[in-house]
């Protein structure tokens, strides 16, 4: 009990490290025994923090254990990911359960039975809320039946969520119905958000309709040669050292990137929805963020996630740093400068994103939490290897990388999103330099 207080001061004060080991000697609830075991699975100890998981799990009442459980089975046994959500317990656990039956164990007839049992649940009136499931829900019926209907409801919700294939689907449905303003306007914001993809060109191109000037950022250098690896759809139960170990096999000349989500992604290190709700203080920060609203260049607006983001924040980076960050963007907007509220909480909580591709569009991605020891372990395997956050609006960051790269010729190779988004399913981008060839 004692520890576990300790450990309640050291994540405030923003000592997460610290506080993670602390909640793994001493769990305590469901927060901080999510925390404390997530430590023991980055630090390779995942058979002690499933015999936690499962003891906490037994009481009942620990959904973000539950959740983290199921992530360690899906890497051994998907059968008993499987069997922890039967019966399921409410409409995100039939979501839960129709996504490893889906995804991770092939049973599609299983998962839709799921999907169709927590559709006639949703709560409609509140289908914009980041925690209400109805358009994840849309999504996967969408995604299996193709049902055209389905598609329009996902619409009139959040077009914001939709990803190429869908935004694709929806103006050629637009355009169909003869509603073609309606059509170019969604291919305006298509591709706003995914310039100069494939997909959209040839829907564009196709329907006769124009193609917006929306540009990706360009390299100002040229001595690069690269290539985009196609990896199909990386899960928590894909081992990534492994993975980037048999890519450089294949290619060992090259420098390996790798999109910082993605490593998340497989982790396991995810804010599940319908595990966790904001704080009192989340809710009171959420309004006065930038996430609160969407820029209004379409038709429709973003769904609510600003408490949410909030509450990663504060579990990320600790309630001081967030409230010191939030006074320092506060003088920051006095002064008019930017930033400031992200350099002060840390790279981690401000890469959060939210609606990645399913089922991970049902979670909060953070930065990788052990980027720097596992960018260390590759480097010291002789892999040239460098975690990036990049994207068709902003260009690319190096969030972590071997010494000897130069970080600044990595982020100008990648600076206009080699990789694409999304359904490109390319997260993992070579590189190499040509003039040391």
């Amino acid at each position: 009990m004692v520890i576990n207080f300790l450990g309640k001061v050291m994540d405030f004060l923003g000592f997460k490290r610290r506080a993670m080991e602390m909640f793994a000697f001493d769990p305590g609830n469901d927060y901080t025994s999510f925390w404390g075991t997530l430590h023991l699975i980055l630090s390779g100890r995942e058979d002690l923090a499933k015999e936690i998981l499962e003891q906490k799990v037994q009481k009942g009442k620990y959904p973000r254990c539950k959740r983290l459980l199921a992530t360690l089975y899906l890497r051994t046994d998907p059968q008993k990911a499987e069997q922890l959500y039967l019966p399921p317990k409410g409409i995100w656990e039939e979501i839960y359960l129709g996504d490893i039956r889906y995804y991770f164990l092939n049973d599609v007839g299983g998962a839709l039975e799921c999907w169709q049992n927590a559709f006639e649940n949703v709560d409609w009136s509140k289908a914009r809320e980041w925690d209400n499931p109805g358009r994840h829900l849309l999504k996967r019926l969408y995604s299996v039946t193709k049902d055209p209907e389905l598609l329009e409801k996902w619409a009139k919700i959040d077009v914001d969520n939709f990803k190429q294939a869908e935004m694709d689907a929806y103006i050629r449905f637009l355009y169909g119905n003869g509603q073609k303003e309606e059509a170019q306007q969604m291919l305006d914001w298509s591709f706003y958000l995914y310039r100069e993809d494939p997909i959209l060109l040839r829907t564009a191109e196709e329907l006769g309709l124009n193609i917006p000037q929306y540009k990706k950022k360009e390299p100002n250098i040229s001595n690069f040669r690269r290539k985009a690896v196609n990896t199909g759809l990386l899960k928590e139960d894909t081992d990534p050292f492994t993975l980037i170990k048999a890519v450089h096999e294949l290619h060992p000349d090259g420098i390996i990137t790798l999109a910082s989500s993605v490593l998340s992604i497989m982790e396991g290190t995810l804010l599940w929805a319908g595990t966790f709700k904001p704080c009192w203080l989340a809710r009171t920060l959420g309004p006065f963020t930038e996430h609160a609203k969407g820029p209004v260049i379409h038709f429709y607006t973003y769904p609510i996630v600003a408490d949410w983001k909030v509450q990663a924040y504060l579990e990320l980076s600790g309630t001081l740093p967030v409230l010191v960050g939030a006074m320092a963007s506060a003088l920051g907007k006095v002064l008019k400068r930017s930033g400031w509220f992200y350099s002060v909480i840390g790279s981690v909580a401000k890469a959060v994103d939210s609606d990645k591709i399913a089922p991970y569009d049902a979670c909060l991605v953070p930065g990788p939490l052990n980027a720097p020891l596992f960018t260390k372990k590759l480097c010291n395997d002789g892999v040239p290897f460098a975690i990036v956050d990049v994207n068709s609006l902003y260009g690319a960051e190096v969030v972590n990388h071997c010494r000897n790269l130069d970080a600044v010729w990595i982020a100008e190779a990648l600076s206009d999103n080699p990789a694409g988004n999304d359904e490109s399913m390319t997260p993992i981008v070579i590189l190499w330099n040509t003039e040391k060839r």
